[in-house]
Formats: C-alpha cells, sequence, structure tokens
C-alpha cells in the first residue's frame, strides 16, 4: 500500500467525495475509500459537496466486503455530524455480524446503534428484534451499566409499546441522574412517545407507564416532579387536539397519583406561557367536554377554584378562559352546584380590577329565575344573598316573588333574613320606621309578605315605646301607604293587601284604615293591645332579627 495518506487537505470537500466515489468503484481501493472519508470529515464539518448518496454507496461497499471494523470507523465519524444511515443498514450490519459469529464487535455496534437512535434512527421492528435477539442486549442495555443509551431503549420500548418497561427504565434514570436537566430532555422523549398511536385504542400508554413510576414515590421526589410535568404535556396537548376522554384520563391518573400538576410546567418550549390557572380550566374542560360534570367540578374543588397569586399570577385571558369554561359548566350542575360555580367567577370572589363584575348580574338572575320557578327557594334565597353582598343587581321583581313564596311555605326565618339585607343595602328605599316614631311608611308595591315583615320590623324598633303605652292610651301606630308613579288601581289593591298582610304575623294584628291624609296617601292604625301582645310572644328573636 501507497505509504502516503492521501487524505484532501482541510476544506478540499470536493476532493474528498471525488477520491472517495473513483475509490468505492474499486475493491482493492475501498479500504482507502474509508480512510478518506474518515480522515477527511475527522477534521471538517460536512459541506455543500457533502452527499449523502455517496457516504451510502461506500457503506454498503465495505459492508458487502465484510470490512466491519471499517463499516464502524465511517459510521462513527458521520455520526459525530448527527449523519445517519437508514434502518436497512443497520438491520444488514446486524445480520453480517450475526452470520459471521463476530461477538467481540457487538459492544461496539451496540454502542453505534445507541448513537444513531440519539442522533433520530427511526428504527423498524425488524431491526428492534434483531437487537432485543442479541445475546449482549440484555445486559448492554441495563439501566445500570455505563453503555445505557435511554434514546434507544425508549424507541424499542414505543415500537413494541411495552409503556411499563418505559417507566421502569425512567425510574432508573431519575434515580441516578444528578442532571434535572438531562432528565427533563429524557422527559420530553418520554411524552413524544407516549403521544403515539396505541394498537388498542382504548388504553392510554401514560396509564401503565405512570402506574410503574409513581411506587412509593413522594410528592416532592423528583420522579413525581417529572411525571407531573410529563402529564401536563400530554393534558396540554390532548385538549388542543381535542381529544377529550385521553385528557380526562390524564388528569385522573394525576390526581391519583397525588400528583400536585396545576403547579407544574410542561417539558416543551410552547408550553411555557401556560400558567396554574389555566391548567386548572384545562383539567377543568377536559371532564365537562368528556361528560363527567362531577368530575369537572371536582378538579375546581380540589383546587380551591384557582385563579390567581402573588406567586402564580395570571393573564387576563387566563380569566376569560375560566368564565367560559364555569358559565358551560353552570348551564349543565345542579341548582345549587350551579350557584358555587357563579359564586367563583373571576372578580367575585377576589376582586380583579380587569373584571367587570356587573356583566354577571343576568346570569344570577337567570338563574334566580329558575330556582323560583321550580321552588328551589334555599338556593334561591342563597343566591339573592350573594348577589347583595357583590353588589350585583338583584331583579326587584323576582326579589318580590322569591318573599312572597318563601312565605307562603312558612320558611319565615329565610324570608327575613332576605328582606333585611335586600332592606339594607337599598332594595326597599321607600318603606321607613324609624324607632320612637311610632310611624311606618310603606310603598304601595310591596306584596303581603313584605308588608308583614315591614309589620314585624316597626312593632319590634318601636318595642320600647309600645310597652310603655298604658293599656287606655288613645296613642296609636300609624302606617301610610305611599303612592306612586302606579296606576290608580294597584294602589287602591294595595289597601286590601296591608289589611290581608296583618293577618299572617302570629297572633295577628290588628290594622284599621283610618282617613287620607293630605298627599292623598291612605293612612291606617295598627292597634296598640295587639301590637303589644305581638311583642310578649316573639320579641326574643325579633330582638335577634330586627335589632342587629
Amino acid at each position: 500500500m501507497c505509504r502516503f495518506q492521501h487524505v484532501p487537505v482541510d476544506g478540499d470537500e470536493k476532493l474528498c467525495i471525488e477520491t472517495v466515489i473513483r475509490f468505492t468503484k474499486n475493491p482493492t481501493c475501498l479500504q482507502k475509500a474509508g480512510a478518506v472519508f474518515t480522515g477527511y470529515y475527522q477534521n471538517n464539518p460536512p459541506g455543500v459537496y457533502f452527499s449523502m448518496p455517496v457516504l451510502l454507496s461506500l457503506l454498503w461497499a465495505l459492508l458487502k466486503a465484510g470490512m466491519v471494523s471499517d463499516v464502524f470507523s465511517v459510521l462513527s465519524v458521520s455520526l459525530d455530524h448527527k449523519i445517519v444511515p437508514g434502518h436497512e443498514f443497520l438491520l444488514a450490519l446486524f445480520n453480517i455480524v450475526r452470520e459471521k459469529g463476530l461477538i467481540g464487535v457487538v459492544p461496539e455496534l451496540m454502542q453505534l446503534t445507541f448513537k444513531m437512535a440519539g442522533a433520530g434512527l427511526v428504527l423498524s421492528l425488524d431491526c428492534l428484534d434483531c437487537v432485543k435477539n442479541t445475546p449482549e442486549f440484555q445486559q448492554t442495555v441495563n439501566p445500570n451499566s455505563s453503555n445505557y443509551k435511554p434514546a434507544f431503549i425508549f424507541q424499542l420500548c414505543t415500537k413494541q409499546e411495552d409503556w411499563r418497561r418505559m417507566g421502569v427504565v425512567f425510574r432508573s434514570i431519575c434515580q441516578s441522574s444528578k442532571h434535572p436537566n438531562q432528565v427533563g430532555r429524557i422527559s420530553g422523549r418520554i411524552a413524544i412517545a407516549l403521544l403515539s398511536e396505541s394498537k388498542d385504542k382504548l388504553s392510554l400508554p401514560f396509564v401503565a407507564f405512570a402506574e410503574t413510576v409513581c411506587q412509593n414515590e413522594g410528592e416532592d421526589s423528583l420522579i413525581t416532579s417529572f411525571l407531573g410535568r410529563i402529564g401536563v404535556s400530554l393534558m396540554l396537548r390532548y385538549h388542543k387536539t381535542h381529544q377529550w376522554a385521553k385528557g380526562r384520563r390524564v388528569v385522573e391518573v394525576l390526581s391519583i397519583s397525588k400528583v400536585n400538576y396545576s403547579t407544574l410546567k410542561g417539558l416543551f418550549g410552547n408550553e411555557d406561557g401556560a400558567t396554574r390557572c389555566y391548567l386548572v380550566t384545562v383539567a377543568t374542560e377536559l371532564f365537562l367536554l368528556s361528560g363527567s360534570l362531577e368530575g369537572a367540578l371536582n378538579t375546581l374543588r380540589e383546587n380551591k377554584w384557582f385563579l390567581s397569586s402573588c406567586s402564580w399570577p395570571c393573564e387576563p385571558a387566563d380569566l376569560e378562559s375560566r368564565s367560559r369554561v364555569l358559565m358551560r359548566l353552570a348551564e349543565k350542575t345542579s341548582h345549587r352546584d350551579t350557584l358555587e360555580v357563579l359564586c367563583n367567577l373571576p372578580g367575585l370572589k377576589e376582586p380583579n380590577d380587569s373584571v367587570d363584575i356587573s356583566r354577571y348580574g343576568p346570569l344570577f338572575n337567570s338563574h334566580l329565575q329558575v330556582c323560583v320557578d321550580r321552588q328551589i327557594l334555599p338556593v334561591a334565597s342563597d343566591t339573592v344573598d350573594f348577589m347583595l353582598s357583590k353588589n350585583l343587581a338583584v331583579d326587584n321583581a323576582l326579589l318580590q316573588m322569591l318573599l312572597q313564596k318563601l312565605g307562603k311555605q312558612n320558611l319565615w326565618l329565610r324570608a327575613r333574613e332576605v328582606f333585611r339585607h335586600s332592606l339594607s343595602v337599598g332594595y326597599y328605599p321607600g318603606v321607613s320606621a324609624p324607632p320612637g316614631f311610632m310611624a311606618l311608611i310603606v310603598p304601595c308595591r310591596l306584596g303581603e309578605v313584605e308588608l308583614a315583615l315591614a309589620f314585624e320590623m316597626f312593632i319590634t324598633v318601636n318595642a320600647t315605646g309600645i310597652f310603655h303605652l298604658s293599656e287606655t292610651t288613645t296613642s296609636s301606630l300609624s302606617i301610610t301607604l305611599k303612592r306612586t308613579q302606579s296606576c290608580e288601581s294597584e294602589y287602591l289593591s294595595a289597601g286590601s293587601r296591608i289589611l290581608s298582610a296583618a293577618c299572617i304575623p302570629q297572633p295577628k294584628l290588628i290594622v284599621h284604615y283610618t282617613a287620607v291624609n293630605s298627599s292623598q296617601d291612605q293612612v291606617f292604625t295598627l292597634d296598640v293591645s295587639s301590637a303589644r301582645c305581638w311583642l310578649r310572644h316573639n320579641h326574643l328573636w325579633a330582638n335577634e332579627v330586627w335589632m342587629h
């Protein structure tokens, strides 16, 4: 053989490729062709003259000539530049090694295989089977050995859909690795693998994987953390692709595994913007759109309806997404659950300058209407109470209807609470009963139950004066029915309602029509003895209700 190296100088890639082509065609120069290729590309990156077909021709020629060590040299150099031949070549290389019984080269072959898988080569099932059946395979890919290359074993597990084995390998990596960034990169590959279509359409790869990974792990462990991040990436992907049932199953598995997924980030760059609020919303929507209302509610409750905090801020878009999901959920749940959902709309529990809560008024009034119509009065009462506490406008007609129905069903405790709260925030501006003045003014629009409650309040706030009046006193308690802009017939019927309302309290009150004052308002008198009798029977609870 010529004693000169004949390797092209650095940068002369054109001469290198031309020489490799010429030598490859001559069987006696094959080894020199490999030397020229490795000699040049060991020191130079592939450039414009590099040719993949030339490399493949060289590799196949060396393989057919049985020059396995030269094949390894060329492969090793090409892999340094992330240049990988197809799986057909790798399969042929394994067959040659097996047929010739070259046991001594198997470790190097396995290392090259790992590097090829790591560089992105997708192995065929035939190739994977060939690798798996190599006697040295189990020893070589042992997770505890220094030769272990995760890219290959994960690819093998993916092809064979052996998700439990993938979980075992992942646990081993987490336990032995001191570099979280490395575990993060491996977790990203696993997430992609778990998204692959399974032959069993009903199974979800993540389930078996997670069950294997989460064995006696604490919630703060590295393993649980990266399992959660894998789950978050899967959850976001399934949500984006509208695979609601699969996404829901991922969330269920994370919850069962006690993984606090809402505080974790996904594994991919485009998921960095997913806030904690958004993750809770996504999880909720996965349950909702897969038909599990209970799952959606439990997800929100388990996360305490989380929206934002100093440590976990959210964006206005996140609040809009949450509002949209909650409104949709509120349309499908029971009356009590619907109220809980509405009460947790953004901006209500925790004020937020970017949210105009007044827009929620129609939603609450609509719910109130349904509850009143269907006689779900305790929920209707709670709805009004919450609306009043948040300064949401309550429909006056619905409020009056609710009080009327509460009274008719003898739910007086709730009726008094609703009336007193409404009165305190200005819903009955025409009702006036100053303590000590022995006079009550009521607008003519009040219903019988509202009037009866106004009588109770009127008597209670004047209790001291009433008890001090003698039995033979000529003093009286006056009730003035104020006119409004309503029609005359309504005003006249209001007089009849006052007389009827006096019969509602127990014991009954005695009210008489007296006259019309100078403002053309009807004036009535409340009998002092009947008021005193009512007080003797009711003063204990009445003081608690109307004097505090």
